[in-house]
Formats: structure tokens, C-alpha cells, sequence
């Protein structure tokens, strides 16, 4: 045990200094400095250091105005939130969020050496070994490259913290105390990331899994050290999603995000060293590609050792006869057995293959977007097994007198593996020394600068910014404003002034939806203004280019301040309630001049303008009356018509209401096949389907300028999933219409009036 400390002291020191040398600038002046610039990682300082300077609570305030957000849900490290909340009120921290975050994340790589170091020397490998080894393990380690942006994720201490006090508490000295330690670390996990306290779960899962097979001809005595296991692994996954579920107000998050079947890892984001050279030489003959999120990279050595693995596995499949190459280790084996499933389910397995139906026996499940992120568990494993390997066969070649070939062997390992690791920490470490120009620890400057511009911040309620930037469950996507954002989040900082938008990916529908629609056209009313106050927003823009709808949200508001590229504005809210009003005045004078049927109405012949009520259809929801058209797996034939030959021709507007249907996590996609006489398609047009503002409800208004040729046939077809539209008008470009329904209830130009 001395030995160990002492090794772990030398080993602390060792990797003080390396991590000095790569991070001093920013150890001597942390709060300087943001690794980077990007919109996730903006977004990681920002609602990091808002909360600790103006927050309080379990509720963060600085987005979704005026709603805000639960702090589990925005990637913000709740618990060391609470920790460093707690050491404000003693220390005046509060100020220095990015500071504290970026001397967290260094933190990290000395706390998670120490455990990588013991296990190893768990399993009898010498100190001078596990030292160098414990170095490569960080090094290569592929959450170093989160740095980037998935903050939360560079804390790569969890997992070999798992793995060490679950060793602990398998020896059998002292179970409870270890065991709750072992819990206690979970929970911690959990409250750093939803994905650490998964990440725990399946761990010990696995292992429970592997357990269960090796006692398998003789489970009754293993019966209460598997419930034991059990209760431990689902215990903290259950403390966390219920404290987060009891205190949670909103009821409407997504639950089902895109990416479960996209984020995953292969055996090339594993294995595969990422090197361009490899894939351009071999990419002619085999797909090698992979989703970032898969990347787990155990070295070039592991994955020499995993490919002679597989050759032995599938020699001994076909010979029937085990082969001895590898000495065993029951107690490691069985950590690699558990390793190699939860690999398994990295890779999207079984889901992927089939059983995809599981999915809606483990809803939890389809919450974690980016499945390759659980390669990592299987990334300590087999490295730490390739450790114990390498240093066997070390022994087994000096046992058989090759003293000379053994020592050569273990040089080349672990230069090898070094090198690799090197190549990791330098591609994550490159360009991460951006100077903070956004969440500055001192007020002064950008204080002065609003006193300069007679901007009184507390004249304002909150912040919207242009180019227009929000999140939907990944449905509705508005992406064009993150410059615009990472400003309107530097305003927030140093004003407390809340931002109306928010990137929080678990947004609850309703309120993304709410801020959508502010920027709807003025026959929408918006509802976000029932739960705002009288007080102007202040408007946040910079030079890039906007939508029709931005530019009308510029014009009609008073510009106050620009410096740069950035310009503030004020926002009085009655435009929003006058610019309606004046659209349902013109809605009334115009109705009297339409002429038609008691249902249809217009200042164009009414055989110029096409309809589909779809009343005679049946749907769990409908946008009128009780009819929609709805399909819930196949394509969705709308309509095939040659328009000309019903007198329609010329420019023509499309537009038709589509369900916000929560079921999926992307919107269903239009597409207008245009063919000539022969049948052959001649032009396809794909409809908007994903930035739209004109919501209503739960549904949103599809719109496509058209014109119509003579003797070209159109086929509207939709694809996708949980597929539901109501009422399709085409109407000649410029006219009105007033549509009457059996409920009473009247659209013009395919509006609710």
C-alpha cells in the first residue's frame, strides 16, 4: 500500500508537470482563455458561469425566457454548480465561471491518473509499468478531445473511478463501505451527466451479465451477489431520473432526439487509428467511414491484439481446439467480457439489426443520441487488458529465454502506444488557446459601453437575438444565428438580461415551439406574449444575412447601439399585437368582396383555386373539424394532377397544415414530383419542412411558391413517419380566400382567422 502511494504521489507529479506544459498559459490565467469558440462550447461557459453568478436553485434562468430551464438539461455540471454555489457565498467566485470550468477540466485529467494507476496494479503489474501505461491510458483517452465543446464529457475520471471501487468492492474487505462509495460515485456521475450515470448502469450491468455467464451451469449460489450488483447499477440511474422527474415542471420534453441510429461506434472508430492515409488507401474497397461520436481508439498495439483475438476466436470455431496464446485471467476476463457487450450496444446492437422494437420496451434508452460514447467503458477495459497481455507474454518470452526479443517486444509496445497517445492529445489539444472575448470576468468594459449608448438595462425584460437561432427535439432546426447567439449570450453575462431562445436539447416542446413563432407571419398570434410583461426586449443582431421575417423584426425596431458587426435594437412588443390586429382588419374588409359558395370564397374564379379537406379521412388529430389525412409508416400519396387540364395554370401558392407529431424525431418530408406526358419526372421540388415560423398549435404551416405548366402532371408525396396534414389549398399567386368550415371556424389564404 506505501508502494502505491508513493507511486501514486510520483505519478500525481509526473503528470502535473506534462499537464503544466500543455496548459500553462492557461493555469496562470484560466479565466483568460476558452477552449473554444463554437456554439456548444459558448453555450457550456455561458450557462455554466450565468447560473453561478446569477442563479439560484435547480431552475437556470439565463434562456428560455420567461420559463427557463431545469439545470439537469443544459449540459452545465449541476453538481459542481452546487458545489462552487455553496464556496460563493464564502469566496467571491461567482465572477469566474469560465476560469473555474477550464481549471475543472484540467483537474480532470490529474484525478482520473491515480485510478487508471490502480487497476493496473490490481492486476500485479509492476509500478514502473502501470506508471507508464496509467499515462498512456489518459493520453490516448478519447474523451480528451471533448475539450471542444462536450465539456461535461472531458471529466474521464468517472469511469476509471467506477472500475476501481467496484474492484474494491468485489475483494470482499469491507463491502458496505466500498459498495456505498461505490453508489455515492454513481450519483455523482449522474449529477455531472445524464450520460455518466448511464455510462455507471451499464458497466456494472455488463459485468453482471458476464458474472451470470461464467456461474451459468451454477447460478443458485451467485443468486445474491447478482441482486446485490443489480440494485447497485440501476440505484443511482432510479435517485437521478426521479429528483430530476420530481422536480421538473415542464411535461412535454422530447423523448425520442435523433441520432440513436447515427451516433454509434464500428469497429473502425475503435479500431482504426484516425489516420486519412489509411482510409484513402483502403476507402476503394471497404466503407471505413464512422461518426465522430464513435471514436474510441485504443492504439495501434490493442488493436494488433484484438485482430489476433478474432483470427484465434474464429480458429478455435472452426477447430473446435483452444488454442493457448492466451493465459487467463478470470477475474480480467470477465471485465472483458462485459467490455465486448457494452461495445456490442455502442454499435447500435441489437437495435440496429432488427430489434428495433425493443426500443419501445426501453424508452430511456433512445434518450442517449450518441451511443458511441459508451465505446469509452469498453476503451479503459481493453487497454488495461492489453496492458496485462503485453506484459504476460513479456514474461512468457523471457521464461522460454528470449530475454533479448521480450525487452524488444515491450519497447515496441509501448513506444508504439505512446506515440498514439501523443497524436491524441496533440490533434485534442491543437487551438483550444482562444482568448475569452465573450464572458470577460469584469463588467466594466461592456457596462461602459451600454452607459456610452444610453441603453438602461433594466428598461429591458430580455434578449432576442438575429439571425434567429432555436432547437425543436431536433424537429424544427434554426442554426443560421449562432454567431448571433454567442453575442446575445456575452449580453446576458455582463447585463442578467434572460435570452428568449434557447439550444437546450430537451427544450419542452411548447416553449420552442412559442419562441418559433415569434417570428411568424402577422396572421399568427403569439402566445409567448400572454407570459410576457409590458417591457421593451432588447434585440441583439449582427451582419449576416436574414429572412424575410428578421428583416421585418429589424425594420420594426429602434436602433440604439452598433459596435463591429454587432447591432442592438429595441423591441416594443405592441408591434407584435399591432401588426396582428391590422392583418384580421384587412381579413374583415377584404371578406365582404369575395365571392363564391357559403364555404368558399374568393376574388378568383373559384375553378382556379384547388382544395383538400381531407374531412372524409380519419386521425387522432385534425387542424378542422374531425378529418386529417394521416399515415404512420409508409409514404403519403397527397395528390396526381395535371392542373392545366382543370384551367389552372400560371404562379400558384401551396401551403397545407402539418402535425408537430412529438413520435418522431424529425419532421415528415414533402417533395413534388413534376413529370411531362411520358411519365418521366422532369423536376422534383422538396418542400420546406424543417425553418418554419408559422406555427399553430402543434401544427405548422408547409408553403411552396409554384408555377404551374401546361401539360406537367404534380405529384405531392410525403415521406417519414406518424405523417398527419390537414387542409391543402392551391390558390393563384396574389388572390384571397376564405375558407368556412362545418365547426364554424373560417381560414383566409389558408390562415385561422
Amino acid at each position: 500500500m506505501k508502494r502505491n502511494l508513493r507511486a501514486v504521489s510520483l505519478l500525481l507529479s509526473i503528470t502535473a508537470l506534462i499537464v503544466f506544459g500543455i496548459f500553462k498559459p492557461v493555469i496562470q490565467h484560466p479565466g483568460n482563455y476558452l477552449f473554444s469558440q463554437g456554439g456548444d462550447a459558448v453555450k457550456s461557459y455561458f450557462n455554466f458561469s450565468y447560473h453561478l453568478k446569477y442563479g439560484d436553485g435547480i431552475k437556470y434562468t439565463g434562456i428560455n425566457y420567461p420559463y427557463g430551464e431545469h439545470l439537469q438539461y443544459i449540459n452545465s455540471h449541476p453538481l459542481h454548480l452546487a458545489i462552487y454555489k455553496t464556496v460563493s457565498k464564502i469566496f467571491p467566485i461567482s465572477d469566474y465561471g469560465v476560469a473555474i470550468l477550464n481549471l475543472s477540466m484540467i483537474l480532470a485529467l490529474l484525478l482520473a491518473v491515480p485510478f487508471i494507476f490502480l487497476i493496473l496494479r490490481k492486476y500485479k503489474l509492476p509500478v514502473w509499468y502501470s506508471m507508464i501505461v496509467a499515462l498512456i491510458i489518459l493520453f490516448l483517452s478519447p474523451q480528451l478531445d471533448r475539450i471542444h465543446g462536450h465539456f461535461e464529457m472531458v471529466y474521464l475520471f468517472y469511469i476509471p473511478m467506477y472500475w476501481y471501487f467496484l474492484l474494491r468492492f468485489r475483494e470482499g474487505k469491507k463491502p458496505w463501505m466500498w459498495g456505498s462509495i461505490l453508489v455515492l460515485t454513481g450519483l455523482a456521475g449522474g449529477f455531472t451527466s445524464a450520460y455518466f450515470v448511464a455510462f455507471y448502469a451499464i458497466f456494472l450491468i455488463s459485468v453482471l451479465f458476464a458474472d451470470v455467464w461464467k456461474n451459468r451451469k451454477n447460478l443458485k449460489p451467485y443468486l445474491k451477489p447478482g441482486i446485490i450488483l443489480l440494485v447497485m447499477a440501476v440505484l443511482p440511474l432510479l435517485v437521478v431520473k426521479g429528483l430530476v422527474s420530481a422536480t421538473d415542471w415542464a411535461t412535454d420534453r422530447p423523448y425520442n432526439p435523433w441520432g440513436f441510429y447515427v451516433f454509434h461506434a464500428n469497429p473502425f472508430s475503435v479500431f482504426l487509428p484516425p489516420n486519412q492515409n489509411i482510409t484513402y488507401l483502403f476507402g476503394k474497397w471497404i466503407n471505413m467511414n464512422y461518426e465522430w461520436e464513435g471514436r474510441a481508439y485504443v492504439g495501434l498495439p490493442s488493436s494488433l491484439l484484438a485482430i489476433t483475438m478474432v483470427i484465434s476466436l474464429v480458429y478455435w470455431l472452426i477447430r473446435r481446439k483452444k488454442t493457448s496464446l492466451f493465459p487467463e485471467n478470470p477475474n480480467l476476463n470477465n471485465y472483458l467480457f462485459g467490455g465486448v457487450l457494452v461495445l456490442l450496444f455502442s454499435m447500435c446492437f441489437p437495435f440496429k439489426w432488427g430489434f428495433g422494437f425493443l426500443l419501445e420496451l426501453l424508452p430511456p434508452v433512445k434518450q442517449f443520441r450518441a451511443l458511441g460514447r459508451f465505446a469509452w467503458i469498453f476503451y479503459y477495459i481493453f487497454t488495461v487488458y492489453s496492458a496485462w497481455f503485453f506484459y504476460q507474454f513479456y514474461l512468457k518470452l523471457k521464461e522460454k529465454g528470449f530475454e533479448r526479443f521480450a525487452l524488444i517486444f515491450l519497447i515496441f509496445v509501448l513506444s508504439t502506444w505512446s506515440m498514439d497517445a501523443g497524436v491524441n492529445a496533440k490533434k485534442s489539444f491543437n487551438g483550444i488557446f482562444l482568448p475569452n472575448d465573450k464572458l470577460e470576468a469584469s463588467d466594466v468594459n461592456y457596462m461602459h459601453m451600454l452607459q456610452e449608448a444610453k441603453i438602461d438595462v433594466d428598461d429591458y425584460q430580455a434578449i432576442f437575438f438575429l439571425p434567429f437561432a432555436n432547437t425543436s427535439g431536433d424537429k424544427l432546426m434554426f442554426e443560421n444565428g449562432m454567431d448571433a447567439f454567442a453575442e446575445a449570450m456575452r449580453c446576458s453575462y455582463h447585463t442578467e438580461l434572460p435570452l428568449i431562445q434557447s439550444f437546450s436539447p430537451r427544450l419542452p416542446f411548447s416553449n420552442a415551439l412559442s419562441s418559433i413563432q415569434l417570428l411568424a407571419d402577422s396572421t399568427i398570434r403569439k402566445t409567448r406574449l400572454d407570459d410576457l410583461n409590458q417591457q421593451p426586449v432588447l434585440l441583439v443582431m449582427t451582419n449576416e444575412k436574414m429572412t424575410e421575417q428578421e428583416q421585418w423584426l429589424k425594420n420594426n425596431s429602434e436602433l440604439l447601439y452598433t459596435y463591429g458587426n454587432v447591432s442592438l435594437a429595441k423591441i416594443d412588443l405592441k408591434i407584435f399585437e399591432r401588426s396582428h390586429q391590422n392583418w384580421l382588419n384587412y381579413a374583415d374588409s377584404i371578406q365582404t368582396t369575395l365571392i363564391g359558395t357559403s364555404n368558399l370564397k374568393a376574388n378568383v374564379p373559384l375553378e382556379k383555386i384547388y382544395t383538400l379537406d381531407f374531412e372524409q379521412h380519419e386521425a387522432e388529430n385534425s387542424f378542422h373539424d374531425k378529418g386529417a389525412q394521416f399515415e404512420r409508416r409508409k409514404t403519403l400519396h397527397v395528390f396526381n394532377e395535371n392542373f392545366s387540364k382543370k384551367g389552372i395554370n400560371g404562379a400558384y401558392d401551396l401551403s397545407f397544415w402539418m402535425f408537430f407529431d412529438t413520435r418522431m424525431y424529425n419532421m415528415p418530408r414533402p417533395i413534388l414530383l413534376i413529370s411531362n406526358s411520358d411519365g418521366k419526372i422532369v423536376r422534383t421540388i422538396r418542400l420546406n419542412n424543417r425553418h418554419i415560423h408559422n406555427v399553430y398549435g402543434n401544427w405548422v404551416r408547409v408553403q411552396q411558391d409554384l408555377n404551374i405548366e401546361d401539360g406537367l402532371s404534380y405529384r405531392l408525396e410525403i415521406d417519414g413517419k406518424y405523417i398527419t396534414i390537414d387542409d391543402l389549398l392551391l390558390k393563384p399567386k396574389g388572390s384571397n380566400v376564405i375558407q368556412v368550415y362545418a365547426d364554424g371556424t373560417k381560414q383566409f389564404n389558408n390562415f385561422p382567422l
